[in-house]
């Protein structure tokens, strides 16, 4: 008799099991055929003399017991669950701050019109001639930074889809009411005012080719965006943290060189937006 090492006794085991609980979906012609094999294996069970519940749950990640089927359906949902567990764990706090301190919406936040010329007052033309006077005197080079940051907010649409595939943050329904599906949304709102305004402000400017601009953004928005994050929490989490930081460091710079060449309101708008 030939002998197999322990470990492959153990895969054995594993793959019979799976043969045999797949057969409730396994068209009944093609058990008949199988049926005449001469494989032991279609009518195997997995031997808990070969294979213990401790290393089935070392090699699945979920326990082998019919008592607790509900969390091993719930863990191989996902494919960090451990990740999920801990994203979970945060869910009072991050409804607390959703709530309470991160996110105002409606008339209780500011919008791109507070900074911007109202075209409905009598004296929008002098507003928007000041604006471009102010907006003249800033180089053009700081002006393709702002190009750079706007285009960057306005592909706000992608980075909520990346949100989406980050599990245990996702929204499946567009309206869930979970904490993060929550914060996913009203992140999303809050976010939109920086681009909203920054196109505005480029637009009243006069400095910028508009369209050119335009269909930058629909080009990067169509080629979606991949950081490699693999619907990992952990590793989308650490790339937004650095993204976040990086913009803000951007706009800010820019508000600053804004100071310096006399655009008060093109500072003021970036000192938002940072």
């Amino acid at each position: 008799m030939t002998t197999i090492s322990r470990k492959a006794a153990l895969a054995l085991a594993i793959a019979a099991s799976a043969s045999s609980t797949s057969s409730a979906f396994t068209p009944q012609s093609f058990l008949a055929t199988r049926a005449g094999s001469s494989s032991s294996l279609s009518m195997s069970t997995v031997d808990p003399t070969v294979v213990t519940k401790k290393e089935y749950q070392d090699i699945c990640g979920v326990d082998f017991d019919d008592k607790t089927l509900s969390d091993r359906l719930k863990k191989t949902a996902y494919l960090y669950p451990k990740h999920v567990e801990v994203i979970e764990d945060f869910a009072p706090l991050v409804d607390k701050m959703v709530d309470d301190i991160l996110l105002e919406t409606g008339e209780k936040s500011w919008q791109p019109q507070d900074f911007l010329p109202d075209l409905s007052e009598d004296a929008w033309v002098e507003n928007v001639k000041n604006l471009r006077e102010m907006a003249a005197g800033v180089p053009d080079e700081v002006f393709v930074v702002l190009v750079g940051d706007m285009v960057t907010e306005e592909a706000l649409p992608t980075y909520q889809t990346l949100l989406n595939t980050f599990e245990g943050c996702d929204d499946p329904t567009g309206t869930t009411e979970s904490a993060w599906a929550r914060w996913s949304r009203g992140w999303t709102s809050e976010e939109n005012r920086h681009g909203d305004l920054l196109n505005k402000y480029l637009y009243l400017s006069g400095k910028c080719d508009m369209r050119s601009i335009e269909v930058t953004i629909q080009h990067l928005i169509t080629n979606g965006f991949n950081p490699g994050a693999q619907k990992d929490p952990y590793r989308g989490f650490l790339y937004t943290s650095f993204q976040e930081r990086a913009t803000k460091i951007s706009h800010g710079n820019v508000g600053k060189l804004a100071k310096e060449y006399g655009a008060s309101d093109l500072q003021r708008i970036c000192a938002k937006i940072a």
